[in-house]
């Protein structure tokens, strides 16, 4: 099994173009997705290996007043939180942030070691970005 994180090309080119263009052509990303893949992450990833339904869709909102924005130190925090009703009966392995385009962009892909999603549990994943 894979394991680690990264910010794919699709993330790259959402940064630049919401940076650089006066009117851009993606959007923020704003949702969360999670799955059960287990390659490696890498920077062409376009999609997670298998996502799983949160709740009859693919995708979830950040929880609310996230991502907060730290200038001093260049990183962009992003809380996403699982209820105990979502998911449940996976083997999590895998999380991404998306936009919302018609074709969602996956901003980053993480793999972790496997966490098994019951009513008996919620959880919450915070993904820290840094320009460096």
């Amino acid at each position: 099994m894979g394991t680690g994180n990264c910010v794919t090309n699709n993330g790259l080119k959402i940064a630049l173009n919401r940076t650089f263009k006066a009117t851009p052509d993606y959007t923020s990303p704003t949702k969360f997705g999670v799955g059960t893949g287990t390659g490696t992450p890498a920077t062409s990833d376009t999609a997670l290996g298998n996502i799983v339904a949160i709740n009859g869709g693919n995708y979830k909102t950040f929880v609310s007043g996230y991502p907060t924005l730290d200038e001093t130190n260049l990183q962009a925090t992003i809380r996403c939180l699982l209820l105990s009703t979502e998911a449940n009966g996976n083997s999590l392995t895998e999380f991404g942030l998306f936009n919302t385009d018609g074709t969602p962009k996956l901003f980053s892909r993480a793999v972790f070691a496997a966490i098994t999603k019951t009513t008996s549990n919620q959880i919450t994943f915070i993904e820290k970005d840094k320009l460096e």
